[in-house]
């Protein structure tokens, strides 16, 4: 049989092979194939990270860690549109981006001040005759176009049409290239923090002073010859950083207030015209809610602060003149520094100043001045006041626990012409906790030391009194340490071995911990528990690498105190529970997992029972503040979802929230709002007031056979203190009570009640007060 020859037909691999080449010759496949070569490069530089095989066998690979591929400009918008915070850092932008302005007020681009250049006209488009595929793609086209004018597209372009976005209350564009700030800044009348440090600014528009709800802004590292005059009278300004300048004196001459449509939204859309126009002939006061000033690291002499004296920053709390000119002797009662101009300054920052030789006049009760740096001589007068407390201690030394050193002086502080009240010798931090929201930050929680300037008489060291700051668990700080705990470590207290003839001393420990209602309460003691685990396995090393090895701490030898809140916090951390009680009985919370070490407990003035009537019953006003405190005024820190705090400034904002709570009775719940429920299904609880209140932890112990002896549970050493006339805490007798019923049973006679007459809450913040009663019992009890 004769066969037809025929050409052969390729087989299905062939015809795979020929399309793959067909691809790879397209011009979209070369494009693709140099793409894929670039990565590959970057990968076999050390450039590229993750895994070298991707999805279906595919190199995978990522931009360098310089460029971030998720960061736009339009992602950044469309972010904040959602939430209110945008952060455009780190981009290098010459100018701020007309899309904020068109996206989230939606302005018209024709209507900016600063209208975006317009798209030039495409001109050389070729014909669809004589388009040729392996020609260079035209000029001027996006990859969209591209594609489509190769590849044909049935998208349909969607009609986009601008939306209501969520109300900007955080704008970040820091670390770029700016030169000015456009008007329209001013037309976010809700903007709350505003970060434009490190840029190339030398001025603001006058629409700043629009932003009436302002409270934050950052102007460091700019290029500002003047502080600008649309921010001095911004009412709601609580920190304003413009460190890092060229400003050689201070003016808060021509303030520049908000126009009529500035107060139209900062002061409610229901006010009349008449009503605007009389808020614009108003006389506004230059910074009247500012608390942190930072001028640090510009060019300032002691001549150019004359201003501070004309304004009277009542409100001031840190004032930072840190690396500036300043030369001579500065009184700071001349150029408005002084206790009556600061009232409660709590910092006052001076150093590195180099020809600064000396400090005059008093500054306010308690607060800091930081010359580190200075050339400070002894025939120059220092910082003294018959009310003032006044420092030579260091800022940050730069190491990993933020440690700020003290100078020599540190230890011979006067209250005026009275006691010592000593400063720390060191700031460590005990944990850091993640940053709780996509702008937030790390959270450091720390704690001063107070060592004796003597070496310890013992090898293991010196023991150690825990003091926990009060302030209902909703406010205070480290610093709320009374002055007679101060001067403990510089008491001599017998040695345990009288014959040896040495004296011992006592090191104290004030920490921080986090807040409520931002942390609940089992997070608060979470703290403590992290705390104590520190103190016996890191704080003896840290204190050898800060050179303080004649200093080490005996942590079998440990003393748990605090006042008010500070003072419950030792109570829960250091009583026992009965073994056979169920976590729900006891709130999840059986105090400290270790003892171990902790010799004795002295609650001064304490919160102790979560459930007593006096925390359910309003008082409106509380008797010692004599006036209401107004809801706008706490409404900011009762946001649970914020990010929580570990430390409150005395005085401050905050320091509004205890009488608050006492007002509307918000106590305990402030403390067990964000609390998540222990365990899972069916035996998951929610810890309650009662559960964590000390009398009914009392009761336990007294009503369960550990008390008898069956598990060996015991009452530790325990000096109670309170006031007669304490009205800022719940009563004392029904914990007395208990305490007392405990301590029969056990027949230990370790509980000691020290009833001051006609002493008040926190009585022992007078520094005269001594509480020689306390500190022979610590001696008898912790040695």
């Amino acid at each position: 049989m004769a066969y037809r020859d025929s050409p052969a037909r390729p087989s299905m691999r062939e015809q795979i092979a020929a399309k793959r080449a067909e691809a790879r010759n397209s011009p979209a496949g070369k494009r693709l194939a140099a793409a894929q070569a670039a990565a590959a490069n970057a990968s076999t530089s050390g450039h590229g990270y993750g895994s070298p095989i991707g999805k279906r066998g595919t190199a995978m690979t990522f931009a360098s860690p310089e460029k971030v591929p998720d960061k736009t400009v339009e992602s950044e918008v469309k972010r904040a549109a959602r939430t209110g915070k945008l952060d455009l850092s780190s981009m290098s932008l010459d100018s701020v981006p007309s899309e904020i302005y068109t996206s989230l007020l939606g302005i018209p681009p024709e209507e900016l001040s600063n209208p975006p250049p317009r798209p030039e006209a495409l001109t050389d488009l070729p014909s669809a005759r004589n388009f040729d595929p392996n020609a260079p793609p035209p000029k001027g086209l996006t990859k969209d176009e591209e594609r489509a004018l190769v590849f044909g597209s049935k998208a349909v372009k969607r009609d986009e049409r601008w939306e209501e976005p969520e109300e900007l209350t955080s704008f970040r564009i820091a670390d770029n290239k700016l030169q000015r700030i456009e008007r329209e800044i001013g037309m976010f009348g809700g903007l709350e923090r505003l970060d434009l440090g490190r840029n190339m600014l030398k001025e603001l528009p006058d629409s700043v002073s629009d932003l009436l709800r302002l409270t934050t802004i950052d102007l460091s590292g700019n290029a500002y010859t003047a502080i600008p005059r649309s921010v001095l009278v911004l009412p709601a300004l609580q920190v304003l950083d413009i460190s890092g300048n060229a400003l050689t004196s201070l003016s808060f001459d021509s303030p520049i207030g908000p126009s009529e449509d500035g107060l139209g939204y900062g002061i409610g859309f229901f006010t009349t015209s008449f009503q605007r126009q009389q808020e614009l002939k108003a006389i506004r006061p230059v910074f009247p809610a500012l608390r942190s000033f930072n001028l640090g690291h510009n060019k300032l002499t002691v001549q150019g602060l004359a201003a501070l004296q004309k304004t009277k920053l009542k409100a001031m709390r840190v004032l930072n003149l840190e690396s500036n000119n300043l030369q001579g002797v500065l009184d700071l009662e001349e150029y408005g520094m002084g206790q009556n101009d600061m009232p409660i300054l709590a910092s006052l920052i001076l150093s590195r100043n180099t020809n600064l030789r000396g400090v005059n006049g008093s500054v306010a009760p308690g607060a800091q001045v930081e010359t580190l740096g200075c050339n400070l001589r002894e025939s120059t007068p220092g910082p003294s006041s018959t009310t003032a407390t006044a420092t030579s201690k260091g800022v940050n030394s730069g190491s990993d626990d933020g440690i700020a050193q003290p100078t020599d002086d540190d230890t011979n502080l006067k209250q005026g012409d009275g006691k010592p009240v000593p400063n720390p010798d060191l700031t460590l931090v005990y944990r850091t906790l993640p940053a709780a929201t996509f702008d937030s930050e790390p959270l450091p929680v720390d704690f001063d030391v107070y060592l004796p300037s003597a070496p310890s008489s013992d090898p293991k060291g010196h023991p150690l009194v825990v003091w926990f700051h009060g302030g209902g668990l909703l406010q205070g700080n480290k610093e709320n340490l009374p002055p007679h705990f101060r001067r403990l470590p510089s008491f001599p207290f017998s040695s345990v071995s009288p014959s040896s003839g040495e004296e011992e001393h006592i090191a104290v420990i004030s920490p921080n911990y986090r807040l409520a209602p931002q942390a609940p309460i089992l997070e608060i003691l979470d703290d403590i528990t992290q705390l104590l685990g520190y103190i016996r396995t890191k704080l003896n090393d840290r204190l050898i690498k800060e050179g303080k090895k004649d200093h080490l701490i005996d942590t079998s030898r440990i003393c748990l105190s605090g006042g008010s809140a500070g003072g419950y916090l030792a109570l829960i951390a250091g009583l026992d529970v009965p073994k056979s009680a169920s976590d729900e009985v006891v709130g999840g919370y059986r105090g400290l997992p270790d003892k171990s070490g902790i010799k004795c407990l002295a609650p001064f003035y304490p919160i102790t029972d979560l459930t007593d009537k006096f925390w359910a019953t309003e008082t409106d006003p509380v008797p010692w503040k004599g006036t209401s405190v107004p809801h706008a005024e706490a409404k900011p820190h009762l946001i649970p979802k914020s990010p929580p705090i570990c430390t409150a400034i005395s005085g401050g904002p905050r320091s509004i929230l205890y009488p608050y709570m006492l007002q509307h009775a918000l106590f305990p719940s402030l403390l067990f709002q964000t609390q998540k429920s222990i365990g899972y299904g069916l035996d998951a609880f929610r810890p309650s007031p009662e559960s964590l209140s000390i009398p009914q932890r009392l009761d336990l112990l007294t009503n369960s056979s550990s008390a008898s002896g069956a598990d060996q549970t015991h009452l530790l050493p325990t000096y109670f203190v309170y006031g007669t006339i304490d009205d800022k805490v719940q009563p004392m007798e029904k914990t007395l009570e208990a305490f007392d019923k405990l301590d029969q049973k056990l027949g230990s006679g370790r509980f000691v009640a020290e009833k001051r007459e006609g002493a008040d809450h926190a009585f022992d913040e007078d520094p005269e007060e001594e509480c020689e009663a306390f500190r022979e019992w610590l001696g008898r009890t912790l040695l």
